[in-house]
């Protein structure tokens, strides 16, 4: 796949990284490590903020999927090159897209770790600073029960 030099390019910041790239939710490809069978970079458009991050918008989405009308790649994971293209980065406009996973998976695994870290502390605690049982007394003698 060549890159249109009119375009800024978005390319992976860790050489060794496989950066997917979503149609939605669904994965449609990879950005990966600039070998004969994979990019490491690809032409953006745009730029959107959603819950899950930043997300640029793929120049031509048709060349991951046939299927895929548009197509998202992590602004955290990869970073910017040619932003003095004639046709310069911009925020989309009047997108409604939600690419990547959604923001509320990681919201459930924190909920979930924090959790189960409180609980360890706290039966740790509990178990800790429990105070020791008093000793049993001694047999007491009953009154008329002679002997």
């Amino acid at each position: 796949m060549g890159l249109d030099g009119n375009f800024p390019v978005a390319r992976i910041s860790d050489p060794d990284d496989r950066v997917p790239i979503y149609f939605g939710r669904r994965v449609i490809g990879h950005l990966g490590p600039a070998d004969g069978f994979h990019s490491s970079a690809t032409n953006v458009t745009c730029r959107i903020s959603r819950r899950n991050g930043a997300w640029y918008k793929l120049w031509n989405p048709g060349g991951w999927d046939p299927a895929a009308t548009s197509a998202y790649v992590s602004a955290a994971r990869t970073f910017l090159q040619n932003v003095d293209a004639p046709n310069p980065m911009h925020d989309c406009v009047g997108n409604s897209d939600s690419p990547g996973p959604p923001w509320w998976r990681d919201v459930v695994v924190a909920t979930s770790i924090a959790g189960t870290v409180l609980a360890a502390i706290a039966a740790r605690r509990f178990l800790r600073e429990r105070p020791p049982r008093p000793p049993f007394p001694p047999p007491a003698e009953r009154p008329g029960a002679g002997a």
